[in-house]
């Protein structure tokens, strides 16, 4: 009896101690509400700017199916497979050609991507207090940028080897515009007409710009020649193929960006570019085989006129061979000797009965 009342007398303590600690942390808490609600709400404060300040980020998607129309090693049968290890699947060898230079590269070339345009007016504050910042559009007519001073236009842009990635800036005028940008300290200006491409002589080489359009007079755009190694990276980067599924032969292509309809742009274009790629690579190969039976024509038929000849000077030489009268002749002569033989051994059986 006495064990029983200390075990009970133990859990009554140990009771009054949790609700004596959860008595003790609510009145902690009640006592520091100011720091724990200044926390919630530079919380909540931080979560609105950085949402604010950081641009949405769309995606786009696309299917596409690989025609398998070689054999594989797996139709030999499991056991062989396994033997031999995996066999890397056609989708492998298309994912990596899609994300190659050779179908990226006419992508940057059509929509001008290596042309960037951005808006240096636009803050940080500017960032915050706007739902979204406009970016640039990007076709096969040119790059364009819409600020609140107007729409900047730019058509072409090509400039030597010493000026790529480096940043310039373009100003309207009154007579047209003004392309600056800094060397050493030291800045430099070249002016154009917009609407008429316009070329520039500098020390390293042409600068050629068309300019359409830009934004009123005073206000400031600027404009990057990105090289094509940097601008197919990127747009690299932002692609993403993956085979859905094991072994379906079917890929699936992402590609993130700023502008929804930019990059639906983009996509489609990577498509076309591919499939462009495809055909041309049949048409080579379709052209090659002609080209190689075309070479080869004319040698098997001067074989053939050689076998000709040699065929006559032999006819000429031991006379005219009919094959099926020989073949003819041949099986009644094997007929003539099997029928001899069965009489032979019937003979044969008779006189070995007799004797």
């Amino acid at each position: 009896m006495s064990q029983t009342a200390l075990n009970n007398s133990n859990t009554t303590a140990s009771q009054s101690d949790s609700d004596i600690d959860l008595m003790a942390l609510l009145l902690a808490l009640l006592k520091g509400w100011k720091t724990i609600l200044s926390a919630a709400l530079l919380g909540l404060l931080l979560g609105v700017t950085y949402s604010r300040y950081v641009q949405p980020t769309y995606h786009t998607d696309a299917l596409l199916q690989i025609d398998d129309k070689s054999k594989s090693i797996s139709a030999l049968g499991t056991n062989i497979s396994e033997l031999v290890g995996t066999e890397s699947t056609p989708a492998d060898t298309e994912r990596e050609l899609i994300k190659s230079r050779m179908v990226l590269g006419p992508v940057v070339e059509k929509l001008h991507l290596d042309i960037k345009l951005s808006n240096p007016e636009i803050s940080s504050v500017d960032r915050i207090l706007q739902d979204t910042v406009p970016t640039q559009t990007s076709t096969e007519n040119g790059v364009f940028l819409k600020t609140k001073n107007g729409e900047a236009q730019i058509a072409d842009f090509t400039v030597p080897l010493v000026y790529l990635n480096k940043p310039f800036t373009i100003t309207k005028t009154n007579t047209g515009f003004t392309l600056s940008h800094t060397i050493n300290e030291e800045l430099i200006e070249y002016p154009g007409n917009i609407g008429t491409p316009t070329t520039i002589d500098t020390p390293a080489g042409r600068i050629k710009l068309t300019v359409n359009a830009l934004p009123s007079e005073g206000h400031v755009i600027s404009i990057t020649k990105v090289s094509m190694p940097n601008a197919i990276n990127a747009l690299n980067s932002a692609l993403s193929v993956a085979e859905s599924g094991q072994k379906t032969g079917i890929l699936n292509l992402t590609l993130t960006g700023d502008g929804q309809e930019q990059i639906s742009r983009i996509l489609a274009s990577i498509i076309d570019s591919y499939v462009a790629q495809n055909l041309a690579r049949g048409s080579q190969q379709t052209t090659t085989t002609i080209k190689f039976m075309e070479s080869q024509i004319p040698q098997l038929k001067q074989k053939l006129e050689q076998s000709e000849l040699a065929f006559n000077k032999f006819r000429e030489k031991y006379g005219t061979i009919d094959v099926t009268q020989e073949a003819g002749i041949l099986i009644n002569e094997s007929a003539a000797i099997e029928k001899q033989v069965s009489e032979l051994n019937l003979k044969k059986a008779e006189l070995l009965t007799y004797y």
